[in-house]
């Protein structure tokens, strides 16, 4: 089971009562104060869920490292970018995806 806490602090930053969070992934407010006090877990697909919903970084969420540490989530409404600016920078971040994976693999491997 990984760090309920980052999930907690992702829910606090978006400024969602549990009970709003947990219907937005589609789990009981009952299992997800649960897993808010570490007393359950929550499913792949729930997690997955957080991931797409929030743009969550997935390996910040499950390991605890990465670049999107709540405060610094995404927001592309607030950026302003040309198109091929976007374009350019929709193409660095998918480069290294093969080698985030494998690292991601390898953590929680070792878990």
């Amino acid at each position: 089971m990984f760090d309920y806490q980052r999930v907690r602090r992702l829910r606090e930053h978006l400024q969602l009562s549990e009970t709003q969070f947990a219907k937005k992934i589609g789990v009981a407010q009952s299992t997800y104060h649960r897993f808010e006090k570490g007393a359950a877990s929550l499913t792949a697909e729930s997690i997955s869920e957080i991931i797409t919903l929030f743009d969550v970084d997935p390996f910040w969420l499950l390991v605890g490292r990465g670049g999107n540490d709540p405060e610094f989530i995404n927001h592309a409404e607030l950026i302003t970018v040309s198109k091929n600016e976007y374009i350019d920078l929709q193409r660095k971040a998918l480069q290294n995806q093969d080698e985030r994976i494998a690292e991601l693999e390898r953590e929680l491997g070792k878990r």
